[in-house]
């Protein structure tokens, strides 16, 4: 079953009575958007639309969706005194809180600025640190990106991963400034030189205060660099505030984070969906929901092209189907490369086709019988494995389209439930969204 590059048009968001392209336009969404959903959640979301659910999804707070609790609520971090012994308890927690959180794509962002706006428990050494950080942007998924680039400026992870603890006027770090402008909101080719080292002037002065268990960040104006710069043209920049205002005024920031958002929600993407995408962020105050909201509906509309989930997304769409929730072995996860907590470096996971390497692959097979094996005997999507049908089978793992007549001839070869459930969890179709 080598992996597709074609994808079912999922349909268009329009009004009337719900028809079989709506409910695979509704598949869509939740596997592009969210972990996925089964037939049963597909049946009771369809009833309003294509339009009422991609609002669920965008705007959960105009359609009266419950909120979600902070990550992590009930853990006593103070009591880790080994953060790596612990890492893996604690990631497990985050990725169970995900999935049972009814406001996926809230979800979605938040994992996806912990792979854009990165810290890594690697440098950081502190799972306290790394979870204010992760309850950070969760917190600011539906605000101004802005304002989170400025809190997270602040933020007593990315100080001390990024070296801001120690950026002083004698003697500015400049990491922050350079992947601020780089990674994280600019991008290569809009700033100089010049300009990494006027912000990293302008970020001097804050600091973690010690205990680092403590995590305190402070200010401190004695070594902190007041100086009017010029940043990106605009003069009289000084601190954090003026640093993100001027990179956000930057004509480069809404196609870098329109592009960012492309990656992630629509695949492929073409300039003038890039800049509709640019638009809608910039219209809705800076907004990242707006623009996955504008991804979403070029991707409705045609646009785009496949993507291959994430391990740990597609994990999350495998337990959501099937109802199973495995104790996962520490080593597995880390096989498959995307560890939460954990990226590889400051420019975070590098998805795509690194995502098909072979210890992947094989990582995300052991995984899928771990999830198969865990499914409940009563399962509809286990009973769909045992003698449904291709539509049966598809309908039940929540995907928009049909299995491939070569990916169900594959399938039928393998003649046991659970086994047969496994083999479907990563099939093309289910490995891709």
């Amino acid at each position: 079953m080598g992996i597709i590059t074609t994808h079912p048009r999922p349909g268009t968001a329009g009004t009337g009575p719900a028809t079989r392209s709506d409910i695979e336009a509704i598949a869509w969404l939740y596997r592009r958007a969210g972990f996925g959903a089964t037939a049963a959640e597909l049946s009771g979301h369809v009833g309003g639309g294509i339009e009422a659910a991609l609002r669920r999804l965008t705007d959960p707070d105009a359609a009266g969706v419950a909120t979600t609790p902070i990550p992590w609520a009930g853990e006593d971090f103070a009591t880790i005194d080994k953060p790596r012994r612990e890492a893996g308890r604690i990631i497990a927690a985050w990725l169970t809180h995900q999935l049972d959180s009814p406001r996926p794509l809230e979800q979605r962002l938040t994992m996806t600025l912990h792979g854009w706006l990165v810290s890594s428990l690697d440098k950081v050494r502190n799972l306290e640190l790394m979870a204010r950080q992760i309850r950070l942007y969760q917190a600011s998924t539906d605000g101004p990106f802005p304002e989170l680039l400025k809190a997270v400026s602040r933020d007593a992870a990315m100080l001390w991963y990024l070296d801001g603890r120690d950026s002083t006027a004698e003697h500015p770090n400049e990491n922050y400034g350079r992947e601020l402008l780089e990674l994280f909101a600019l991008g290569v080719g809009h700033y100089t030189e010049a300009d990494v080292q006027a912000a990293s002037r302008a970020l001097t002065g804050w600091y973690v205060r010690a205990p680092r268990r403590v995590g305190q960040v402070g200010f401190d104006r004695r070594s902190h660099d007041d100086r009017p710069q010029t940043l990106l043209g605009v003069s009289g920049v000084h601190d954090v505030d003026g640093v993100v205002d001027a990179i956000v005024a930057h004509p480069a920031h809404a196609t870098f984070v329109a592009t960012r958002i492309a990656a992630e929600y629509l695949g492929a993407a073409h300039d003038d969906d890039v800049a509709t995408i640019a638009d809608a962020y910039v219209s809705s105050g800076h907004r990242l929901p707006a623009a996955v909201g504008a991804a979403l509906r070029l991707g409705l509309a045609g646009r785009g092209s496949p993507i291959l989930l994430a391990p740990m997304t597609w994990l999350l769409a495998a337990r959501r189907v099937t109802g199973a929730a495995p104790p996962v072995p520490p080593k597995v996860i880390v096989a498959t490369g995307h560890v939460p907590l954990l990226p590889p470096n400051v420019a975070g996971w590098p998805g795509g086709r690194a995502w098909l390497a072979t210890s992947t692959m094989v990582a995300r097979t052991q995984l899928a019988a771990l999830v198969a094996r865990a499914t409940p005997p009563d399962s509809p999507v286990l009973a769909a494995c045992a003698d449904g049908s291709a539509a049966d089978v598809a309908r039940q793992l929540g995907l928009p389209g049909p299995l491939s007549p070569t990916t169900w001839s594959a399938l039928s070869t393998v003649r046991e439930p659970a086994r047969r459930l496994a083999a479907a969890l990563v099939s093309p179709e289910f490995l891709l969204s």
